[in-house]
């Protein structure tokens, strides 16, 4: 009887580590920008800069949602593609 390997597992340690420092970093620039703009006037150059940044991360949770979605999307896609990808190809048994 011939013993096969059997692949190793998806690691998705790392995806998750990304998308929990990504949201984390992001939710700390809002704050940042956010108390610079309320403690500047609103007639100044440095209100005008950091209320749009702040407008512009706002946004950024519709962005997150969409990064999750690819990223659980990706994992799928790799496990199909693992567990159907070596049926096609020739030179030895699996």
């Amino acid at each position: 009887m011939k013993q096969t390997l059997r692949k190793p597992a998806v690691d998705l340690t790392d995806l998750a580590i990304g998308i929990v420092v990504l949201g984390i970093v992001v939710s700390i620039g809002a704050t940042i920008l956010i108390t610079i703009r309320d403690t500047n006037n609103s007639t100044g150059t440095a209100y005008n800069l950091s209320n749009q940044a702040a407008i512009g991360l706002a946004e950024y949770g519709n962005w997150f949602k969409i990064i999750v979605i690819v990223g659980v999307a990706a994992v799928v896609l790799s496990l199909i593609f693992m567990a159907f990808g070596k049926r096609g190809t020739t030179g030895g048994s699996y």
